[in-house]
Parts: structure tokens; C-alpha cells; sequence
């Protein structure tokens, strides 16, 4: 009798064409602006444009980390953008990417709900806020709206993942599990590394530059899009107590907080965040 052969686990430094069992999706590229933008959708998901739901990426990550929500896709359609690897010089990323939302080349639906982690939540606070009229709905993930409630000795570590091998072996994983928390399951921290090592330092460093000049914590209160913030109580990058003060100058919003998850609650915590992001998305995404 032979014995069942299980499955390699992934590598501690993947390479970028090394997709992860679980994140392997449909990628279509548009040229916005004259920059190629990657979209990943679910294969066998909604096709329906009024039910529109666009999904922002953290920091070094792609549109793949939201893979986890593929369970919400079959009523919905999830577009996973991923900002351009090279933003030209003439604008910040922040800059870029509001304007290539509302690019005509960028195809977007005349309203969509919003779902943004971490610098994606950044984007979405901007976008939101310069264009309430096309957001139906708002999902912040371990937000950023003023770099003086992120910690930033946390924030100058996650690029430590695009450190040049073999230093990569040693750096890479540690920042992973720092983002992810010890939840996160080991695909996921090899997706996290896989892809922000596709990006140069130096693009690394201006999508950070926007984090550590954000200044939109005493706009929030003008948002009048309904707006669900989600926080894991362990985000060692930014504390709980100002996903709470987010939370709350934004009128009517709603908080949940996923106890045991870190930085990344849609890729280790996967259950708990579908069901509150559907919840919500039931009541608003009309």
C-alpha cells in the first residue's frame, strides 16, 4: 500500500511566477494612463457590473492576497486591482492610483463598493473622499489615514521583504508572520514575500513615503459613504486603539474586530471576515 505523499510546503523565498495553492486566479492587464494595471478576478464569479466590489492591496502586495474571498464571489464581482510596479515620477502612487480610478481607461463601473487594506486603505479614505458619489460602500482593513498612529518602527520592517537574497532567507519570512500574525497560513506568508519582491526598493520606498505623509484622519468626518472598518486586535503595524478612532469619526460607521488576527484578517481569519464583509455588503451594496 502506498503511502499518501503530502504537499511541499512553499518556499521561504518564492519566486515571482511561484503562485501559492489557493491564489491561483484570472489576470487580465489594462493599460491606464499608459501603465499596465493587473486585475485579478475569480474565475466561475459574478459577472454582474452593478454588483461591482474593488479590492486595494497593502503596501508591497497584489490584488492575489484577496484570494481568501473567493466564497463572496459568487454573488458579487470582485475586481483585485493591483497598482502599477513602476508609478511614474510625475505623481506620488497615492496620486497615481486616484487618478487612474477614475481614468476612462481603468473601466470601472459608474459606482462600486470599496474594500481597501492597509496603504490600499489609504487610496480608498483619498478616493472616497474626492468621490463619495461613485463608492456605494466602504471597507477599511487595518486602516491608515495619518501616519502618527501607525507604528513606525513596524512599518520601516515590512521592507525588509524586498532585501536582496540570501539576506531575503532570513528577513523575508520574519516580516510575513510579523504582517500575516501566527494564524497566517504558510501560503499566504509565501504570497506576501513572492510579491512584493516584485517591486523595486525604490518603489517600495515612495508608496511608503505616502504612508509616513498622510494626513487624512480630520477629513473622516466628511465621508458619507457607509463604512465598515475591520482590525485585528494583534496588528502589531497599526494599533487597535486607532482603527477605533478611525472608526469613529466617521459617521455612522461600524467596527468589528477579529481578536486573534494581525495585519492581514482576509488572508489569516478568513471566515470571520468573509462573513462580516457579506453581512455588510447585503445591507449596503445597493
Amino acid at each position: 500500500m502506498r503511502e499518501a505523499t503530502l504537499p511541499a510546503p512553499p518556499r521561504l523565498v518564492p519566486a515571482p511566477e511561484d503562485i501559492q495553492p489557493g491564489y491561483e486566479l484570472a489576470c487580465e492587464q489594462r493599460m491606464v494612463r499608459g501603465h499596465p494595471i493587473r486585475l485579478f478576478t475569480f474565475p466561475g464569479g459574478s459577472l454582474d457590473a452593478a454588483s461591482t466590489v474593488l479590492c486595494l492591496p497593502g503596501l508591497g502586495a497584489s490584488g492575489r492576497s484577496f484570494a481568501p474571498m473567493r466564497p463572496l464571489a459568487a454573488e458579487r464581482r470582485f475586481l483585485l486591482w493591483t497598482p502599477t510596479l513602476q508609478t511614474p515620477l510625475t505623481h506620488t502612487p497615492l496620486q497615481w492610483n486616484l487618478a487612474a480610478l477614475e481614468h476612462p481607461d481603468a473601466r470601472l463601473p459608474e459606482r462600486f463598493a470599496l474594500v481597501g487594506s492597509s496603504f490600499g486603505s489609504l487610496i480608498s479614505i483619498a478616493y472616497a473622499l474626492a468621490h463619495p458619489e461613485r463608492v456605494k460602500a466602504l471597507v477599511l482593513v487595518s486602516p491608515v489615514a495619518s501616519v502618527h498612529r501607525v507604528r513606525r518602527w513596524a512599518l520601516a520592517l515590512s521592507t525588509l521583504v524586498r532585501m536582496p537574497k540570501p539576506f531575503a532567507y532570513l528577513f523575508a519570512p520574519t516580516v510575513a508572520r510579523v504582517l500575516g500574525g501566527r494564524h497566517l497560513p504558510p501560503e499566504g506568508r509565501a504570497e506576501i514575500v513572492r510579491e512584493a519582491r516584485r517591486l523595486s526598493p525604490v518603489e517600495l520606498l515612495r508608496r511608503l513615503q505616502d504612508v509616513l505623509t498622510a494626513r487624512y484622519l480630520d477629513d473622516l468626518e466628511r465621508l458619507r459613504v457607509p463604512t465598515l472598518v475591520i482590525h485585528g486586535a494583534r496588528d502589531l503595524l497599526v494599533p487597535l486603539s486607532y482603527a477605533r478612532d478611525v472608526a469613529a469619526r466617521i459617521p455612522g460607521s461600524r467596527l468589528e474586530v477579529i481578536r486573534e488576527a494581525s495585519h492581514l484578517p482576509y488572508m489569516s481569519h478568513t471566515d470571520a471576515f468573509n462573513a462580516f464583509v457579506g453581512d455588510f455588503l447585503d445591507r449596503h451594496d445597493s
